[in-house]
């Protein structure tokens, strides 16, 4: 017990462990993502060329909410269909429609990472924002829809965020009301203009539901595989765009933006002179193989895809008590027999935040006591591991 309590120290003092190694299936990823396939995107979407809905040839002239945007949510679905995804067009009130499509995962089907943008405007063109991450988000799943993953990926793509961030709101509350477990959610936000050229990608983070971590492990993702864009913590961040209905339903979320603090934030924004021809295509190009990386790598890229299915067996329970839980939880372990065994907390990424045991349990009904005041809310996993078998159970922090 000295040791967990050694460790527990460490935990609340803030120390981290952030073990991500090289991936080559997300160096493939980040490889794969095309500036060109991007363009296209951007110019239909922020009405530059001419366009096919419903096999009728037509232009994107706006994608003004309260002007009627539905051309635009049509051509996102479409979109996302041709990939191959079951696709949703949700409309939520009379006038508001999100758009989204699910990936599933081959080990945790229902246990999900997003990534999202808004498609609405406020005037013509509206190029960066937000046809730029909307774009991104298309790019993601055209890519990734041809992988295999752990987790469940969500494309989202919301309506209504000019106007009150309306669209992500209520999906943020329905899934939080549902129970459903999202992970973490990548919001992308006017993610092409970079006047000055210093590269530099703004991740708005806040302390709610392990978001700081999140945006951790982006700018860990960037220095692993040595992306030329440069990532800074805004913390306490934003709350000016959908990633904050995450947060407001206890959802871990970060926003990824230009430099909307650092003073390099597109003038021309909500105004019909955001167009393409203003916007640095090599930071938009860059941004989204940032985002699209970073989604691939957490949602664990299955290179094997046969599965051997483990025995239904006692040895190895885990019970954990309260869970939900806000101030402490005592962990239970049944074994049948004395082993070597480590029991690790996990975040919601998967990533080692303390060591609660690492040797041989000798009794048959082991228990640890593990206060939680000192964690954010949000979902996190204890593994129990012998030499023959590895066991999860999630424990949620209220």
């Amino acid at each position: 017990m000295k040791k967990l309590s050694f460790l527990l120290i460490c935990l609340f003092s803030g120390l981290f462990s952030f073990a991500q190694t090289h991936d080559t299936q997300v160096e493939n990823v980040i490889n794969t993502v095309n500036l060109d396939s991007l363009i296209y995107q951007l110019r239909n979407l922020s009405g530059e060329d001419e366009v096919v809905i419903s096999g009728e040839t037509t232009t994107i002239e706006h994608r003004v909410s309260n002007w009627g945007n539905n051309l635009a949510a049509q051509y996102i679905m479409e979109s996302l269909q041709a990939i191959g995804l079951e696709t949703t067009l949700d409309t939520y009130t009379l006038d508001g429609q999100n758009v989204y499509a699910v990936q599933p995962g081959t080990v945790y089907p229902d246990e999900y990472y997003m990534i999202c943008g808004h498609y609405d405007a406020v005037d013509y063109y509206c190029a960066d924002d937000n046809a730029s991450g909307t774009a991104a988000v298309i790019e993601a799943a055209r890519i990734l829809s041809t992988m295999e993953f752990e987790y469940s990926i969500i494309y989202a793509l919301w309506d209504e965020e000019e106007i009150g961030l309306i669209g992500s709101a209520d999906y943020a509350a329905r899934a939080a009301s549902n129970g459903d477990v999202i992970h973490s959610v990548i919001n992308m936000d006017m993610i092409s203009w970079d006047q000055d050229e210093d590269m530099v990608v703004e991740l708005h983070s806040s302390t709610n539901a392990n978001s700081t971590q999140l945006a951790d492990y982006i700018v860990e993702i960037n220095e692993i595989y040595e992306l030329n864009t440069v990532p800074t913590i805004e913390l306490p961040g934003t709350s000016a765009s959908d990633h904050s209905s995450f947060w407001n339903n206890g959802y871990s979320s970060v926003l990824v933006i230009e430099e909307y603090y650092g003073g390099d934030f597109n003038p021309h924004y909500h105004t019909e002179l955001d167009r393409i021809d203003i916007l640095n295509m090599d930071y938009f190009f860059e941004t989204s193989k940032l985002c699209i990386g970073s989604l691939a790598s957490m949602c664990v890229p299955i290179l094997n895809t046969s599965t051997v299915e483990m025995p239904e067996t006692e040895d190895g329970k885990i019970e954990i008590y309260p869970n939900p839980a806000s101030s402490s939880s005592r962990i239970n372990f049944y074994l049948e027999k004395s082993q070597y065994t480590e029991v690790t907390l996990l975040n919601n990424m998967g990533q080692t935040i303390s060591t609660l045991h690492q040797g041989e349990m000798k009794d048959i009904i082991h228990q640890i006591e593990l206060p939680l005041e000192a964690l954010s809310q949000g979902l996190y996993f204890i593994k129990l591991e012998t030499a023959n078998f590895s066991k999860t159970e999630k424990l949620m922090v209220k």
